[in-house]
């Protein structure tokens, strides 16, 4: 038996959701598979927390919906193979993914947090001059 709208099977002899008190049936309706032809790029790569909260401040601005990504297999093999608590790791890689039409805004919003070498030059005086 099952709860048509939780989809938690019951055991037999039991007739209503113990959730959300719906009455069960004896097989689920079919849910129709959504295609998700949604194709992410990588936008923006750091181990910068500051970088990365700044990032996802710039895309919540634009309104460009975003899924930041982590190196957690090699968190979890840190803390296996040298004992380490994965918080204690010092430097973690994070990745920002934006889908592919929202691409071009993307870079260009996150382009100084991706050089911030470049972007720190570029404010700095030339030789003499300050």
């Amino acid at each position: 038996m099952y709860c048509p709208r939780c989809r938690t099977e019951y055991r037999e002899g039991v007739s209503e959701c113990a959730d959300c008190g719906a009455p069960l049936v004896a097989e689920l309706p079919k849910v129709a598979e959504e295609a998700h032809d949604l194709e992410l790029v990588t936008v923006l790569e750091t181990e910068d927390s500051v970088a990365l909260g700044l990032a996802k401040a710039a895309l919540e601005e634009a309104g460009i919906e975003y899924l930041v990504s982590s190196n957690e297999e090699l968190r979890q093999f840190i803390r296996g193979g040298f004992g380490m608590n994965p918080d204690q790791v010092p430097y973690q890689t994070c990745r920002i993914q934006v889908a592919a039409e929202s691409e071009v805004e993307a870079r260009a919003l996150l382009e100084p947090l991706a050089h911030p070498d470049l972007s720190a030059a570029a404010e700095e005086p030339p030789d003499g001059e300050g």
